[in-house]
């Protein structure tokens, strides 16, 4: 977990250190992963062509993954970011990224991100 220059505590859900950036910071900062969050995917048939099938996914929770929301918000989280996936899977808890202008189209692993917003999916 790392308190960024605009006061938020990010806790990294990802496999992956995250680079947050807006402009008027002299530098990047970088979160460290702190504990990885998975949702598990499940396909559903919505339509079939033919002989083709048009599925949706859809992410499910699972237990392993409450446990660590509830430690990093015991912790004092107060963004929880993970993959889409895991955004989906636990809405309005996990959050997913938005990369900083100029960066959406470049290799993960140089891709920087915005500490101003992020994307949260709804409960249905």
């Amino acid at each position: 977990m790392k308190r960024l220059q605009n006061g938020l505590v990010i806790f990294n859900a990802t496999p992956h250190p995250i680079s947050f950036w807006e402009e008027g910071w002299e530098e990047v900062e970088v979160v460290e992963p702190d504990e990885v969050i998975n949702a598990t995917p499940v396909e559903e048939v919505v339509e079939r062509i033919g002989l083709a099938e048009i599925v949706t996914t859809i992410f499910e929770p699972n237990r392993d993954g409450w446990e660590i929301i509830d430690r990093a918000v015991e912790a004092g989280a107060d963004v929880i970011v993970g993959s889409l996936a895991a955004a989906q899977a636990y809405p309005d808890v996990v959050m997913a990224m938005v990369p900083a202008p100029g960066f959406e189209r470049v290799p993960p692993n140089q891709k920087w991100m915005r500490p101003d917003r992020f994307i949260v999916y709804f409960r249905r």
